[in-house]
């Protein structure tokens, strides 16, 4: 075994590391190496089951696992569910490299091979604690750790399961489709796969698909030549080169044109892009998280999307479950961005009620967490401008629709309409609700805003009619 002569320096150490080696010969020299770096505190075990123990009691700052010792793997799954996730660096030997990479697909951050170098070790140790701090919240918006992640919000069963396949998926340079209602939360999704991976140094730049229109899509993405087309006085990078060596997140690709597609699955293919007029390629070499709230494959049926991108797309797929879907969850929400918004304004947070909270609850939030966090930025206000707490007369107002009565002699004759004019109605009554703001009722509705522009159209809605 190497011993833990001449490291390289670095930063001190956290009070509080874990070790689990069921060789107590290599845990004392692992021990050694730790505390003369720096470190306080290093809680040791050689039994898994002490070990899982110690883990979920002693609160860490980061663990080092050896996953050849019995129970080793099932220590390594505890420790990265934990919330927040727990980083972990393993131990492993040339003999066990397909161990290293299973560790590596459950979500270790890093493995150090034995015997173990002192420097490799330190490397790999300061390596998972800067991916912990990259999970982070800001000073301007501390969230309670045992709740958060990556800035979502959940202690639901729902959320937690969305916090483990975003910890799976995030190591992996493949392609995450994440699929949900508008609102739901999916650009926190696909940032948090990003500040997760192995290209958290790099960019993270995410755009709107239904926002580019299809003379600009592909100068957008792909980038132009100077005079490649009418306007183009001078070279310009796409969105691809601004992403390069990070990710780059394209919400509502289902709204992309077809010819756009095809380019798109081209450069996918291939890792490499052409600008408009150029005939050189250029290396692109960048993770792709995309994120729909359409149904691709009834897309695909249509012959809306092509077949091979959506296969090309899919490859891990994470689900973002609405807020009516996780209820329990909208206490902690409301407070969260009570305290946020307050704070954002430097006002004394106002209180709500427990009353108050339940009859939001009762609420299913077709805009979903967006749609919440509105509402909850308008009470604050008319709360600070009373200053008084919010009251059930507060939520009232908030909230268009009544809770739904179920007694049989408050429900009204079923009257037959065609289905055309029950949407209608309904688009046009979001939109008297949000003012006549078409982003907003988009949400609201749970359809892209170029979907809703559409349906306007269709139904002889003038651009002035609301």
């Amino acid at each position: 075994m190497h011993t833990p002569s001449s490291p390289v320096a670095y930063a001190p150490l956290p009070d509080r590391v874990f070790v689990a080696d069921s060789n107590p010969k290599h845990l004392a020299v692992v021990t050694q190496i730790l505390r003369e770096s720096g470190c306080d505190e290093v809680v040791e075990a050689t039994d898994a089951t002490v070990a899982e123990r110690l883990l979920k009691t002693q609160s860490p700052d980061v663990a080092v696992i050896d996953i050849k010792m019995p129970g080793g793997m099932q220590l390594l799954r505890t420790a990265i569910r934990l919330t927040p996730p727990l980083p972990v660096v393993i131990f492993t030997s040339y003999t066990t490299v397909k161990q290293a990479v299973q560790a590596m697909r459950l979500g270790a951050v890093d493995y150090v091979i034995k015997p173990v170098d002192a420097n490799d070790l330190l490397t790999a140790v300061h390596r998972a604690l800067e991916r912990k701090r990259m999970l982070a919240p800001s000073s301007a918006e501390q969230v309670d750790a045992r709740t958060g992640f990556g800035g979502l919000l959940g202690t639901s069963s729902a959320m937690q399961g969305v916090f483990d396949q975003i910890r799976r998926a995030a190591p992996f340079k493949s392609t995450v489709l994440i699929t949900g209602e508008s609102g739901t939360g999916k650009e926190l999704v696909a940032s948090a796969i990003h500040a997760l991976s192995a290209v958290n140094n790099g960019p993270f730049v995410a755009i709107n698909c239904s926002a580019l229109p299809l003379e600009l899509a592909e100068s957008e993405l792909f980038g132009h030549e100077k005079g490649s087309f009418t306007g183009a006085t001078q070279a310009q990078k796409g969105l691809f080169e601004a992403a390069h060596d990070g990710t780059l997140f394209l919400d509502e690709i289902g709204d992309l044109e077809m010819q756009v597609q095809t380019k798109l699955l081209r450069v996918l293919e291939e890792q490499k892009i052409r600008r408009l007029g150029a005939t050189q390629l250029i290396d692109a070499n960048v993770r792709v998280v995309i994120a729909s709230n359409a149904d691709l494959t009834a897309a695909v049926r249509r012959g809306n999307f092509r077949e091979d991108l959506y296969y090309r797309l899919n490859v891990i797929r994470i689900s973002v479950p609405p807020l009516r879907d996780r209820k329990s969850d909208i206490p902690l929400l409301v407070r969260t961005f009570v305290e946020r918004f307050a704070d954002q304004n430097g006002i004394i947070p106002v209180e709500i009620a427990d009353q108050c909270l339940d009859r939001m609850a009762e609420y299913d939030w077709p805009g979903n967490v967006r749609e919440l966090k509105n509402a909850v930025e308008r009470l604050v206000i008319y709360a600070a401008d009373r200053n008084a707490a919010i009251g059930e007369q507060d939520i009232e107002s908030i909230l268009p629709i009544a809770p739904p009565d179920d007694s049989e002699s408050q429900r009204p004759d079923f009257v037959p309409r065609r289905l055309d004019e029950v949407e209608r109605e309904m688009i046009l009554d979001t939109l008297m609700h949000t003012g006549g703001n078409r982003t907003q009722g988009a949400a609201i509705l749970g359809i892209s805003l170029r979907t809703l522009q559409r349906k306007l159209i269709q139904y002889g809605v003038p651009p002035q009619k609301i």
